[in-house]
């Protein structure tokens, strides 16, 4: 059960932060408001993974104490993930209230169980007494028992007992059911929101540059964010720049690929999140080791024979460090050892020098850090 519920949670917290948190169109279709802005709802999901361990593992209780601390905890931590549930439930505009959610047994019988036991232990009504519970000394292992007076009853005695996996079922077919119309709810505005990548597509392919910055600003402005200066003003700026060097061109070619890139990566990033299959990872516990015998051989191979791999020049230390270190002083040992291992390639050297020369030029300087990073194969 808690596997299952861990991969919904899961699939939820991905559709959060690769579609909702980025996109403002997809953020539009929900209960986007200043709250929800907040890291709120990354505290709701990391409430509910902490609770799991408590409702779906087994209680292991030595005595009365332990028992009474399991029960309290157990029903609180359903009663707070029925809450969750619910504000879930608005946020991502499903139609469903409290007041549906009262009418279902997998909801009410728990929480009715929670409040009367642990809620409301002695409930009053304007001074009136309506009920008092107590809990059991008696109780079996795997049962949770207490003892009740209500007025409905005349304040007779009654012994109430239910059984904790029964409760741990119940409450697993409320999350499920309702997990599942989250993410019905969630998956029609993927599906509508990659239509619009379609259309985002179109224009990449049949439409001039600007056209394209403004569609992928309805759709895709994450894109913007992804690198340095692929702001909508800097990449116009480059563009009209495209014939002036080849630095301008190869920027402008790097952002098309990134952005048809990172549509293809949505997409499929839709699909690892509603084909992936669970896999029951506890189900792998008590599974034997295989034994596993690992022989080395090779008759042909001398013992003294050395394997001699030719060296292979990275540059990608060097790139990283001009690319987040633009001071002088910093570019004039960076950039130095670039230029030794680049001590032949003119069209790296003059890029370097390029980028020195207009070291606060945001423009001229990652430009030229794209160029190189292009003709090194570093990108």
């Amino acid at each position: 059960m808690k596997t299952t519920v861990d991969d919904k949670l899961d699939r939820i917290a991905d559709i959060w932060n690769y579609f909702i948190w980025k996109y403002k169109y997809c953020s539009s279709k929900i209960k986007f408001n200043e709250d929800v802005k907040t890291n709120y709802f990354g505290d709701i999901l990391g409430y509910f993974k902490d609770t799991l361990e408590i409702i779906f593992n087994k209680p292991k209780n030595t005595n009365y104490t332990d028992k009474f601390s399991f029960t309290i905890s157990f029903l609180q931590a359903i009663y707070v993930q029925q809450d969750f549930i619910q504000e879930m439930l608005e946020i991502f505009k499903t139609g469903i209230d409290k007041g549906e959610l009262k009418k279902d047994p997998t909801y009410y019988i728990n929480r009715d169980l929670r409040n009367e036991l642990v809620g409301h232990p002695i409930r009053k009504f304007e001074d009136n007494l309506i009920s008092s519970t107590l809990f059991s000394y008696q109780a079996d292992d795997g049962e949770i028992q207490y003892l009740r007076y209500h007025k409905d009853n005349n304040f007779k005695f009654e012994s109430k007992t239910f059984k904790i996996t029964e409760i741990q079922e119940r409450h697993f077919d409320f999350l499920e059911k309702y997990f599942d119309k989250m993410l019905s709810k969630l998956k029609s505005i993927l599906e509508e929101y990659l239509l619009e990548l379609d259309k985002l597509e179109n224009v990449i392919d049949r439409h001039d540059f600007e056209t394209v910055l403004k569609v992928a600003e309805l759709y895709f402005e994450d894109i913007f964010k992804s690198d340095y200066v692929y702001d909508k003003v800097s990449l116009s700026k480059i563009y009209k720049r495209r014939n002036e060097h080849i630095r301008y061109q190869n920027f402008i070619e790097k952002f098309y690929n990134d952005l048809r890139s990172s549509i293809k990566d949505k997409r499929n990033s839709f699909k690892d999140i509603f084909e992936k299959k669970v896999i029951d990872r506890e189900s792998f516990t008590n599974l034997p080791i295989p034994k596993i015998e690992i022989v080395f051989v090779n008759p042909d191979k001398d013992e003294n024979e050395e394997i001699i791999r030719p060296h292979q020049e990275t540059y990608h230390y060097e790139i990283g460090k001009i690319a987040t270190r633009r001071n002088s002083l910093d570019f004039e040992f960076f950039g130095g050892m670039l230029k030794s291992k680049c001590q032949n390639n003119n069209l790296v050297l003059s890029e370097l020098e390029h980028m020195e020369n207009n070291i606060t030029d945001e423009i001229e300087y990652f430009t030229s850090l794209r160029l190189i990073s292009t003709v090194l194969k570093e990108d």
